[in-house]
Formats: structure tokens, C-alpha cells, sequence
């Protein structure tokens, strides 16, 4: 059993997946197709819950929705070009690695998820130590006490899902140049608006709201 970051399938990110991974499996024209309606309603499930979600379980400013907007937006966007500029020519042969990337990645429902589809990857102690002990903190209701790690907690959970979620299977094809420039200034200003809602909307949260808000990232940590 290991440590992991489990994002929750709807029924809509569970067909998507399983037709990506059928398309490729018998070399079908239409993987690349399959495999950007994949992303898109990953992209559409990520954003729901690391940015929608939360934010609609408690009182927020007008300042601060304002960032959450600009999050969902940068996000949103930049996954969907980049999604398309990169993967729309690659051949179900040439998607090999990022399939297995994906099956690696799909935990189809069953008895050791309480029949809950989900799209999980690995974390390291450290991660998982600090990640607990600040969604504790808020479920306590003490999380202004150390806001800081809250927030670095948070930081690294947008990391970490940035990072293995999209761009990891950036790495699994042949990237042009112009393109690698598009996705570097895309992952970057992805990851700057997520850290700004972290930086900007969590600390300014009472111990009330922090235990609202943060109430929807308790169940992102699971044992695999």
C-alpha cells in the first residue's frame, strides 16, 4: 500500500478514459481525439474540486473570487490549447507510454475503493505527513494557527496534480520547440494562479471557513 492522491471519476471522466485506453489498445485512428476528451474532462474534474468546490462551501470576498475566476480560467485554457497543439497528430502507436502512463494512473471502481472510480498517483511520505496534518488542522478548526503550512500543504497538492496529471504525459511524446515554449509559459502561469488562490484566499480565511473549504481536499489522500 502506498500513498496517493485520488481524484474522484465521474461517470463522464470514467467513459473517457476507458475509451482513450480501449482506442489505443486496437491501434485506432481516433486515439488522439479520444485521449484530448480524456484531458478535457480531467481538466474539467480538477478544477471543480481543487478550485469550484471548495470555494462554494464558504463566504467569500469579491477580491477573492476574483483570483479563484482567474485560476479556473488560466487553467482551463491552457490545458485545453496545449492539450490539442501537442497530442492532436499522435498515432495510436506513438501514444504507448502515456497509455501506460494513464493505466497506471486509472483506479477503476471496485472493493478497494468503495466501488469509486478515481485517478490517483503516488506521493512521498513527506507529502502525505504534511498534507494530513494541515486538513487536520482545519477539521479542528485551529488552521489559522499555522496558516503557512496550510498553505504550503495546498501548494503542493496543485503541484503535484500540474505536474503528474498533465504534464508528465507531456513527456511521453515528441514536443516541437514552439510548442515546449507554449507549455512551459502555460505550466508556469498554471501554477502561479493556483499558488495565488493558495496565498491569497486561504490566509485570509477565518478557522470557520478554513474548516469549510478545506473539509474538500480531506478525502484526496488514500492508501493504494
Amino acid at each position: 500500500m502506498k500513498n496517493v492522491v485520488a481524484i474522484p471519476a465521474n461517470p463522464a471522466l470514467v467513459n473517457s478514459t476507458e475509451d482513450f485506453i480501449h482506442a489505443v489498445e486496437n491501434d485506432r485512428k481516433d486515439s488522439a481525439e479520444k485521449f484530448i476528451e480524456m484531458v478535457d474532462h480531467l481538466t474539467d474534474r480538477v478544477i471543480s474540486l481543487l478550485l469550484l468546490e471548495p470555494a462554494n462551501r464558504t463566504e467569500l470576498s469579491g477580491g477573492q473570487k476574483k483570483v479563484i475566476d482567474f485560476a479556473v480560467s488560466t487553467g482551463s485554457k491552457a490545458s485545453s490549447m496545449l492539450t490539442r497543439q501537442i497530442f492532436k497528430k499522435i498515432t495510436s502507436k506513438e501514444f504507448s507510454r502515456v497509455l501506460a502512463n494513464v493505466k497506471e494512473m486509472y483506479w477503476p471502481a471496485g472493493d478497494d475503493n468503495d466501488n469509486q472510480a478515481y485517478m490517483a498517483f503516488a506521493v512521498d511520505d513527506d507529502f502525505a505527513e504534511r498534507f494530513h496534518k494541515a486538513t487536520e488542522l482545519c477539521a479542528a478548526g485551529k488552521g489559522t494557527e499555522e496558516v503557512s503550512l496550510v498553505i504550503r500543504a495546498m501548494n503542493d497538492v496543485s503541484d503535484k496534480v500540474i505536474d503528474e496529471v498533465f504534464v508528465a504525459n507531456t513527456k511521453e511524446v515528441k514536443v516541437g520547440f514552439v510548442s515546449q515554449k507554449a507549455l512551459n509559459v502555460g505550466v508556469d502561469g498554471s501554477r502561479k494562479a493556483m499558488h495565488a488562490v493558495n496565498n491569497k484566499v486561504l490566509k485570509d480565511l477565518s478557522d470557520a471557513d478554513l474548516k469549510a473549504y478545506m473539509e474538500q481536499y480531506q478525502s484526496l489522500l488514500r492508501q493504494r
